[in-house]
C-alpha cells in the first residue's frame, strides 16, 4: 500500500486546529492516508485525560500511540497504556518551585501529574485555564502538594515579558535540571532531563520497527520533534524560525496543513 511504513506525527494547537474547514480537510486526508497503509498520531502538550475534549474522536482518528505532555510520555488510547514515561522527581524539585513562588509570586504553577492535576493556590490566571476542561478546579498550597508522579511544570502568567524574566532565572540557578519549552508565550513548560517531543519521536520509531517519520508542527515546543523527524513539515501560520528549519512548508492551519502534508508525500514521493 502507499502509505505503508509511513506515520505522520502532528502537533495539535495552530498545527491540526485552525479552522472547521480546515480539521475536516485533515480529518479526511488522514482517513485516506490511513486506509492506504499510513499510520497517524498527535505530538502535543495535552495530556491523555483531556485530549479527547481538544480532539473530538480521538481516539478514532489515531491508529498509533502518541507523544503527549511535551514528551514525558508516550501514550496508546487502544490500551491504555503509558511507554517510556520520563517524570520530575517532585521531591528534589519542590525547594526550587518554592523559591520560584517567592520571587515571582504572580506567575501561576500547575503540575501535570499521572492522574490528573496539582495546581498552586492564589493564581487567577491558572485557574481561569483549568476551567476550561474541568468543572470543578482544586488549588492547593505547594507544601501540601503530593510529590509523585510529576510529569511536567506549567509556568503560567498574563505576560511574556515576566515569564522570560523566570526563563533566565532558571538558566542562571537550574541550567540543567529541566528540559524547557515554551508552549505559547504565556506558558514555560519544566520536564524531567530527556523528556522531549524529539526523543520520543525517535522511541517511537523503534517501537513501531523503524517506520519513516513525518513530523508537522507550527512552535517553539515542536522544535526539538521537528530536529528528530526524517522529514519535518511546518504550516505557513507557524514560528518563523519553525518554518527555516523544516524540510516542507504547507498551507496555513487553518486551510489543513496536515492534508497538505499527505498531499506531498503523494506526489512528491518524499
Amino acid at each position: 500500500m502507499k502509505f505503508s511504513g509511513k506515520i505522520i506525527i502532528s502537533d495539535i494547537d495552530g498545527t491540526y486546529t485552525g479552522s472547521e474547514a480546515g480539521i475536516k480537510r485533515n480529518n479526511e486526508a488522514i482517513e485516506y492516508f490511513k486506509a492506504n497503509g499510513g499510520l497517524f498520531t498527535f505530538a502535543s502538550g495535552r495530556v491523555a485525560y483531556n485530549i479527547g475534549t481538544i480532539v473530538p474522536g480521538y481516539d478514532k482518528l489515531v491508529n498509533a500511540p502518541s507523544i503527549l505532555c511535551n514528551g514525558s510520555y508516550v501514550y496508546d488510547i487502544k490500551t491504555g497504556q503509558r511507554h517510556n514515561e520520563i517524570c520530575l522527581d517532585g521531591e528534589a524539585t519542590m525547594p526550587f518551585l518554592k523559591v520560584l513562588h517567592e520571587k515571582f509570586p504572580s506567575v501561576g504553577i500547575r503540575i501535570n501529574c499521572q492522574d490528573g492535576y496539582l495546581a498552586a493556590a492564589g493564581n487567577d490566571f491558572i485557574y481561569r485555564e483549568l476551567k476550561n476542561y474541568f468543572e470543578e478546579v482544586v488549588q492547593t498550597e505547594l507544601e501540601d502538594m503530593n510529590l509523585l508522579g510529576w510529569n511536567k511544570i506549567v509556568l503560567a502568567g498574563e505576560g511574556a515579558e515576566e515569564l522570560e524574566a523566570v526563563n533566565q532565572f532558571i538558566n542562571e540557578t537550574m541550567p540543567s535540571k529541566f528540559e524547557k519549552t515554551y508552549s505559547c508565550r504565556t506558558m514555560l513548560e519544566l520536564l524531567a532531563p530527556g523528556a522531549t517531543k524529539g526523543a520520543q519521536v525517535k522511541y517511537l520509531k523503534r517501537f513501531l520497527g523503524d517506520v519513516r517519520t513525518y513530523c508537522i508542527g507550527d512552535y517553539e515546543n515542536d522544535e526539538n520533534m521537528l530536529a528528530n523527524a526524517d522529514v519535518s513539515a511546518c504550516p505557513s501560520s507557524g514560528l518563523q524560525k519553525i518554518i527555516d528549519m523544516c524540510d516542507v512548508v504547507v498551507c496555513p492551519c487553518g486551510e489543513g496543513a496536515i492534508a497538505g502534508l499527505i498531499e506531498k508525500i503523494e506526489k512528491e514521493n518524499i
